[in-house]
């Protein structure tokens, strides 16, 4: 009965795994073995077993903290005194950061969502409790005859001055946070492509600047700013571990298109090269990648980077699987054109397109690579009857760079 199939998912949540030995052999079980008067295998001739039967279960997010785990957070934290604990969770309410819901749990509202959002964005140490701990033990220390007064007030103002004057530089960030977080509908755009991390979709907002928007998490991606972004086919980013789905980039006249993945363009890898649109002299100094992909965010979502190449590196995975020959007058490479049914090559950093004949049907990019100009080979489909290739063949596969029939 229902009594006995929970005692059986108590029992099996309260089981440890035990210790298995390479090369041991483990007697399988099925439900269709068990005995009709139990309701657990047993395994007469040995002490392990396994289960072959099949069962679904569901993870679920851990619960919002009440007032006393946040309270024993804030102690272990070294944040507040006994006095002053109570007040702070009373104005994180009072200023609608946080929700009281029923058990005492304090809820995180859109606006405290946001906010810390924001901070972290321009400066994650106005959000973690390192800052706040570090004066509150100074001020112990001042208490205690271990510090002085005057040296300690001086450096935490120099700190927070020091502090307020980046954050006043960088406020464009928080701006684009709040109006992407509370703008209207009709403002927000409609589902424009989906996320690698959540696999929900992102909200494409023209701006300016031009970004998407994740409204259950509030994260923001900007976009490159000087063409024009256009939803892709669905097809998903090649870099490992990132599967956001990849967008069109469109930029120049006559129109070169290029594939952009939001994240990636985001945060570029140091082995992939420049990004484009950064110069010289706003580049990192290379000692701190995470550092130089904040730099680089926020001046894209303050409009200060213009990109009118491809968007990605060269060295790119993105860019690498389209490569299928070196551009030397630009030291860039050209790729196909993903845009649909345009047979044509494109350089990634300069207005030079290479169009395919018109008795082209189809022109694929495939995954063998040639060794020595580091290229990919492509197929090319010709129509019927229109086709130059021996005999009338309609498919050729070939090197672009050194294919005598396609230079011709």
């Amino acid at each position: 009965g229902d009594k006995e199939e929970g005692d059986e998912l108590e029992d099996e949540e309260e089981k440890a795994l035990p210790e298995f030995v390479q090369g041991e052999l483990i007697p399988l079980f099925s439900a269709s073995s068990q005995s009709s008067s139990s309701g657990v295998n047993v395994a007469p001739s040995s002490a392990s077993y396994a289960s072959l039967d099949v069962k679904e279960r569901m993870t679920t997010p851990p619960g919002y903290l009440t007032e006393s785990e946040l309270i024993g957070k804030m102690e272990v934290h070294g944040i507040g005194t006994d006095a002053s604990i109570a007040t702070h969770i009373e104005n994180i309410q009072k200023r609608n950061y946080v929700e009281l819901a029923s058990g005492r749990r304090l809820i995180p509202s859109k606006l405290g969502l946001v906010l810390a959002s924001g901070y972290h964005l321009i400066d994650t140490s106005l959000v973690l409790p390192q800052v706040r701990a570090d004066i509150e033990d100074q001020c112990n220390k001042i208490a205690k005859g271990l510090a002085d007064k005057e040296a300690v007030l001086n450096r935490a103002i120099d700190t927070f001055a020091a502090k307020f004057e980046n954050f006043v530089a960088n406020i464009t960030k928080m701006d684009v946070l709040f109006g992407s977080s509370f703008a209207k509908l009709q403002d927000v755009g409609k589902p424009f492509t989906r996320c690698g991390l959540t696999r929900r979709y992102l909200q494409y907002i023209t701006g300016p600047p031009p970004r998407l928007y994740n409204k259950f998490t509030e994260q923001v991606y900007p976009l490159p700013a000087g063409g024009l972004i256009k939803q892709a086919t669905g097809q998903k980013c090649p870099v490992e571990g990132c599967s956001f789905e990849l967008c069109l980039y469109q930029v120049g006249q006559p129109t070169r298109t290029f594939p952009l993945c939001p994240y990636c363009f985001n945060n570029p890898k140091p082995e992939w090269g420049k990004p484009p649109g950064q110069d010289d002299e706003d580049a990192g100094m290379g000692l701190d990648e995470d550092d130089d992909n904040k730099e680089r965010k926020m001046r894209r979502l303050a409009g200060k980077s213009l990109v009118l190449e491809c968007p990605h590196p060269d060295n790119s995975p993105l860019v690498r699987e389209r490569t299928v020959a070196p551009d030397p007058d630009s030291k860039g490479v050209f790729v196909l054109d993903p845009s649909p049914h345009k047979w044509r090559l494109v350089s990634t950093r300069d207005p030079t397109i290479i169009y395919f004949p018109k008795e082209v049907e189809k022109v694929t990019v495939l995954d063998r690579v040639d060794e020595v100009l580091n290229t990919h080979l492509m197929r090319i489909d010709w129509k019927e009857g229109s086709s130059p290739l021996p005999g009338g063949e309609t498919k050729h596969i070939c090197n672009f760079c050194t294919d005598e029939i396609i230079q011709q």
